[in-house]
């Protein structure tokens, strides 16, 4: 296929090489990008859990901290992606070295891709069955709904960063404008008593703050596949600070707000609940799709690297990592869901403080002295397998930053004192 023919098939081509500025992007349409990516389910989840284990108010803070916090190591690491104009993969040669980027770094993305996928996959699956048993009376299988909602979301991410914009941009704002809709509903139909209801305290407000900083923890390490498409880091701040805050907040706030006042996080079941099914069904359908593209986008991004695969090939292996997400999806992974994020954070913190550190402390922030290191940069994963070690047996703190913190320290300090050189490294 030429270059032509690339263009007007509308499969976006350009995986690991770098974005062409004619190829780059308003900071507007990235920042629905970002948000569709946080309206979701399980971000209602989030708020849900929260609300069962602290008070209101407690809850809130927990939520919004945490969301402030993944805002600022978002920030710094999409402005490494539109400096550089490459993906994370790419960007991660430097730090763990081109052989450590494919067997270490793209194969964890690649398994918390598909497992995300099929997490949102299960969720519109079994929401989809339950929606049309109780208010159609039509016996879907929960397995077929998996399997049908799996590859219509697939499709959108096959064509890629083009076709993804677009349904998020449509897709967007009607789902902020339903989502509070249904939140205002429930409140009027089941009144706001049980707001303040006593809630039994079994989260501490920093143990709130981890629970939402590991949920967006690989949003650290993934929005250069998107903010390489930026055009400057004006732009990169922008779309990330408008595009993740007001929309990942706002879900936050309507799944404690549901799930303390009925009981129920899920917007797309409250709608049904007070007789809107259809509307209910849309925003569940929607909201799973304007997340589930990215997640096997990415997974595809990463394939390409570990498979050493052309640019072009971005799209066939996008498909294979979406049918096997959907596989997940069927065998089950969203009861894992609570398990699934403390280990993302456990495993991706770490990862990012390194990332952050070797290019805004060793490279002062300079896209020119940016460069890959030939095999295993042994410097980064050592100081990862720490970050890593820690999260796993030191649960107080917030985890998010400490790990960061540790992981990005010793790297600095171990590249200052053994005098650091990319020909060192390998």
């Amino acid at each position: 296929m030429n270059e032509n023919e690339k263009k007007r098939s509308g499969v976006e081509t350009t995986t690991l090489t770098q974005v062409a500025p004619e190829e780059k992007k308003g900071w507007i349409e990235m920042a629905f990008l970002h948000a569709g990516v946080m309206i979701s389910v399980p971000s209602m989840l989030i708020g849900g859990l929260l609300a069962s284990a602290m008070p209101l108010t407690q809850a809130l803070l927990a939520g919004c901290i945490g969301y402030a916090l993944v805002i600022v190591f978002t920030c710094l690491g999409g402005m490494e992606g539109s400096d550089l104009s490459v993906p994370a993969c790419v960007i991660l040669q430097s730090s763990y070295g081109k052989a450590g980027s494919r067997y270490l770094n793209s194969l964890f993305f690649t398994i918390s891709m598909l497992g995300w996928f099929g997490v949102n996959t299960a969720v519109c699956g079994s929401a989809f069955t339950n929606l049309m048993a109780n208010s159609f009376g039509i016996h879907v299988p929960e397995v077929v709904s998996i399997l049908i909602w799996g590859t219509i979301m697939l499709v959108t991410a096959v064509y890629g960063i083009n076709a993804i914009g677009k349904i998020n941009t449509l897709a967007v704002p009607a789902l902020l404008i339903v989502c509070v809709v249904g939140c205002y509903l429930a409140l009027r139909n089941n009144g706001t008593a049980n707001l303040n209801a006593q809630t039994e305290t079994t989260m501490t407000l920093v143990q709130g703050i981890t629970l939402t900083t590991g949920f967006m923890s690989m949003q650290t390490m993934t929005v250069a596949d998107f903010s390489r498409y930026q055009k400057n880091r004006g732009d990169t701040l922008k779309s990330t600070v408008f595009g993740v805050l007001p929309a990942g907040i706002l879900m936050l706030v309507i799944g404690i707000l549901m799930a303390k006042a009925v009981g129920q996080y899920d917007v797309s079941q409250v709608l049904c609940d007070v007789g809107l099914p259809i509307l209910g069904m849309v925003v569940l359908i929607l909201a799973a799709w304007t997340t589930n593209t990215s997640n096997a986008y990415l997974a595809g991004i990463n394939l390409v690297n570990i498979l050493k695969l052309k640019d072009e090939k971005r799209a066939m292996v996008t498909l294979i990592a979406g049918a096997i997400g959907t596989i997940l999806a069927v065998l089950g992974i969203m009861n894992q869901f609570e398990g699934f994020i403390t280990w993302l954070g456990a495993a991706f913190a770490p990862m990012g403080g390194v990332m952050l550190s070797d290019y805004w402390l060793l490279r002062k922030g300079t896209a020119s002295k940016w460069e890959p290191v030939e095999g295993f940069a042994w410097y980064g994963i050592i100081s990862w397998l720490a970050g890593f070690v820690m999260n796993i047996f030191v649960t107080d703190g917030l985890v998010l930053v400490q790990s960061i913190a540790l992981s990005g320290l010793l790297y600095y300090v171990l590249c200052k004192a053994l005098k650091k050189d990319a020909s060192l490294l390998s």
